[in-house]
């Protein structure tokens, strides 16, 4: 073998290879059809607690609450709910996982605790139930309140509730305001565990931007 052929061969072998399948990771905010949808990883929810929790047998719910926020000026300008009610099977060792948002209702069952945290701990196109009006000249970042467990009955009606209607295409006047007024309602109760995470800025141009 000559020593160009050799050259060539360690060429090729040391190119950087990128994993089969590998994808541009997902914009935080997506506009598609009149639609803005988030992708977001809700990297510090799966603490030692969480996983217990959810390896008890025992059906763990869990509410989320995705706002909106707008910079300059720290407003909300758009918010959507999420629950999920998950259950372990301790015979089959498996997860039982129903999540609800707007307008659909998904049932899987995963085997492995990291197939139920990509369910449970990311938000992967998940839309606003209502269209969001985005200015190119302003900011826009992510606020994710997740619920474990939340005592109030009170609180969880109203979310199924609220989730019923997006399923119909249809929001009651005041909606924003009446799910923020109640998450913030202290005769609610608390929760087994409570986490809010907050995602970077990204710009209005780069949303509206195909």
């Amino acid at each position: 073998m000559t020593a160009l052929r050799v050259l060539v061969l360690l060429a090729i072998v040391l190119l950087p290879v990128s994993p089969a399948g590998a994808q541009t990771p997902a914009r935080l905010l997506r506009l598609e059809r009149g639609r803005l949808s988030v992708n977001f990883s809700l990297g510090t929810l799966p603490s030692p607690a969480f996983e217990r929790k959810m390896r008890s047998g025992l059906t763990q719910r869990l509410i989320y609450r995705v706002l909106l926020k707008e910079n300059p000026g720290d407003r909300s300008v758009a918010v959507a709910l999420r629950y999920c009610a998950v259950t372990f099977d301790l015979w089959e060792e498996s997860w039982n996982v129903e999540c609800s948002g707007r307008g659909q209702t998904q049932q899987v069952t995963v085997a492995r605790y990291s197939q139920l945290l990509r369910h449970v701990a990311t938000l992967s196109d998940f839309s606003f139930p209502e269209k969001v009006n985005l200015s190119a000249q302003r900011r826009y970042w992510v606020e994710v309140q997740v619920q474990l467990n939340p005592i109030s009955r009170k609180l969880l009606e109203k979310v199924k509730l609220w989730l019923r209607q997006s399923e119909k295409g249809s929001q009651f006047s005041g909606y924003m305001g009446s799910v923020l007024s109640l998450f913030v309602d202290k005769s609610v109760g608390g929760s087994d565990l409570t986490v809010t995470l907050r995602s970077g800025s990204i710009s209005g141009r780069e949303v509206l931007t195909p």
